[in-house]
């Protein structure tokens, strides 16, 4: 068993963000801050800036219109929409190896995870929380890979449990004593991410009513998992979309002759394109 303690302790030697992304979020955070004060930091980091270029130019930001230049990557998406590009370049950069696990595959996942709730946002129109629904995708299942590289040993035999089709949330518990999810919040709070974002994290596999974000991506989770499997267990994953609880919470709002379940699962499928795509950017040098 994983004491709570003992991961509190481990996840600290990880790769903490860089000062690039640190100091972005404190500019981003400051209504004064100008689009020269952020070039000026990323003036500090060209790898970082050149992934960051690189992103901006991906079909999910940019469709046909190139930028050529950070300047115009920052007044067309907007500091936070940059932010996250930094945040994601940093941690998916960072955590590109893995000792068990197939590290392209998870953040595939987690980006086309964090794709697709950006874009249930915008079908609701919610454009105030379309870069936080990114960035909880991005990072909800941040914990498999700290286990991974935290524990090894401990987490060898949930790896094999899972590929002989156990499901990976139900087994870490039995195996270690806690999950994932739980493992990924505090590595959240290590990072001193928001309180909403980590409480999505620890939450997204069992989300309590009335949290919208954590139903949000409970819900894009599952979606994502039954075109894109990432386990045994998962291809043989099977829903009735309008009886999930956290579709009904996301959707709420909508009156149910105005839900157009086709257009939703015709636009989970193009995010799963982009996310292959934005990640194989994302691990280029």
């Amino acid at each position: 068993m994983i004491t709570e303690a003992s991961v509190r302790l481990r996840v600290k030697t990880l790769p903490s963000l860089p000062t690039t992304v640190v100091a972005m979020g404190q500019a981003v955070a400051d209504e004064r801050c100008t689009v020269d004060r952020i070039l000026g930091i990323l003036a500090k980091d060209p790898p970082l800036s050149a992934t960051m270029l690189r992103l901006a130019n991906s079909v999910m930001y940019a469709g046909d219109n190139k930028v050529t230049d950070l300047r115009s990557a920052v007044l067309r998406l907007g500091f936070d929409a940059m932010l996250n590009l930094g945040r994601t370049a940093a941690i998916i950069r960072s955590f590109r190896g893995a000792e068990h696990l197939d590290a392209l595959r998870l953040w595939q996942h987690s980006v086309a995870v964090g794709m697709t709730a950006k874009g249930i946002c915008r079908l609701l129109k919610n454009r105030v929380l379309e870069e936080s629904a990114f960035l909880t995708g991005l990072l909800h299942d941040i914990g498999k890979i700290a286990l991974d590289r935290c524990f090894p040993e401990e987490y060898t035999p949930v790896v094999q449990a899972i590929q002989a089709g156990r499901v990976g949330y139900e087994v870490e518990m039995e195996l270690l004593g806690l999950t994932h999810a739980e493992v990924g919040a505090m590595l959240a709070v290590n990072w001193s991410f928001a309180e909403v974002l980590v409480e999505v994290i620890r939450d997204h596999h069992h989300p309590p009513p009335g949290a919208f974000l954590t139903n949000l991506i409970n819900l894009c989770d599952l979606l994502v998992r039954s075109r894109l499997p990432n386990s045994p267990a998962d291809e043989t994953l099977s829903f009735s979309l309008e009886d999930l609880p956290s579709f009904r919470e996301v959707f709420a709002g909508v009156p149910p002759e105005n839900l157009d379940i086709e257009r939703i699962t015709f636009s989970i499928d193009d995010e799963l394109e982009h996310a292959i795509s934005f990640v194989k950017l994302a691990f280029q040098d």
